[in-house]
């Protein structure tokens, strides 16, 4: 049954200087669109201050779209344990899901016991160094919790992995992941719902573009995600080259990683397809996703025929269902039929 009409407080961070991110006004008419009475929630730098809007917006539920606090991006952790502190419901993941899934090496060796792939690696806190497997270079090097490939470059010989390293302990205090760059297409997959039944979008493809380098490798670094796109950049694609077979294997290791790292409500999977085995390697799972109208997983639920609207509502009854908030006789905007297309097992 489709949820009953709430009232929604929309939490976000947002710097005092800073404009209002677009995101934010995306879900909140995505929510009016639902029948749903969004709240502005904007946090900045203040617990005390949070605490005390969450107590008077007086919401149902809190859709919880903070990925930073005090400009610490490491911090998206702490925001979801006050709201569970508080015993307020929220969606998304929990401190549980977002803990794991922010230490980057920890997720790698969950994957492994799993039995997932993942690029060969090894990490350096600046006293020891611990390899998984023997390496070969390129090696990916980013800081082992960053965010929005912060700190990512791909380095191709030891002295040039030892200044990454070197500046990834001094500039982001923290330890470095190096991976083994797998030549190959990047994709990205969307998953949605709990654990028990989460479903696995579309694929998604980065295409880099026509007039992309050839000497430069092709990696999704900062520049890549957020320079601005012109014809012949790199652009989100949906693929229709990739047989099913590849597809049952991506769906079946993000289920699995949705799983393992105790994940909720929706997330966003990372992958590489090696152009010399076609085999699925998994680089980085994303819990709460940036959820713009134009992202990954916006693209991936539109291409099963869900609309965007009927995307935050579908996050928004899963979140209700765990909360055991009530649901009434009203349709979702844009959505199929729910057995349309069942998760693969």
């Amino acid at each position: 049954m489709p949820l009953k009409s709430l009232r929604i407080a929309v939490l976000h961070y947002q710097a005092k200087d800073d404009p209002p991110d677009p995101v934010v006004a995306q879900v909140s008419a995505a929510l009016r669109a639902a029948g749903h009475e969004p709240v502005d929630l904007r946090v900045d730098e203040s617990v005390s201050d949070l605490v005390r809007q969450l107590t008077r917006a007086r919401a149902d539920l809190v859709f919880n779209l903070c990925e930073t606090f005090a400009e610490d991006y490491r911090l998206e952790v702490n925001v979801a344990a006050v709201l569970e502190l508080a015993r307020v419901p929220f969606t998304g993941s929990g401190t549980a899901g977002l803990l794991l899934a922010q230490d980057k090496v920890l997720t790698k060796q969950l994957l492994q016991f799993h039995g997932v792939l993942t690029p060969r690696f090894a990490t350096f806190d600046g006293i020891s160094f611990q390899a998984n497997g023997d390496l070969s270079f390129p090696l990916v090097v980013k800081p082992a919790r960053s965010d929005a490939s912060m700190g990512l470059g791909v380095e191709k010989d030891m002295e040039g992995l030892a200044r990454r390293v070197k500046r990834i302990r001094e500039e982001y205090d923290d330890e470095a992941l190096a991976e083994e760059f797998i030549e190959g297409r990047e994709l990205y997959v969307g998953v949605v719902g709990d654990a028990a039944k989460p479903e696995v979008l579309p694929v998604v493809e980065l295409d880099f573009g026509s007039r992309w380098n050839r000497k430069r490798m092709k990696i999704a670094n900062r520049e890549v995600k957020f320079g601005p796109e012109t014809p012949g950049s790199p652009h989100l694609v949906l693929p229709t080259d990739l047989s099913d077979e590849l597809q049952g294997r991506i769906g079946r290791a993000a289920v699995t990683a949705f799983r393992a790292l105790k994940l909720r409500d929706y997330a966003r999977i990372d992958f590489r397809v090696s152009s010399r085995t076609n085999e699925p390697y998994l680089l980085e799972v994303n819990p709460n996703p940036y959820l713009e109208t134009q992202c990954e997983v916006a693209m991936g639920a539109k291409e099963r025929g869900l609309s965007y609207e009927a995307l935050v509502q579908r996050i928004v009854e899963t979140a209700a269902r765990r909360h055991g908030l009530g649901v009434a006789s009203r349709a979702t905007p844009g959505a199929p039929a729910r057995d349309a297309a069942p998760a693969p097992h």
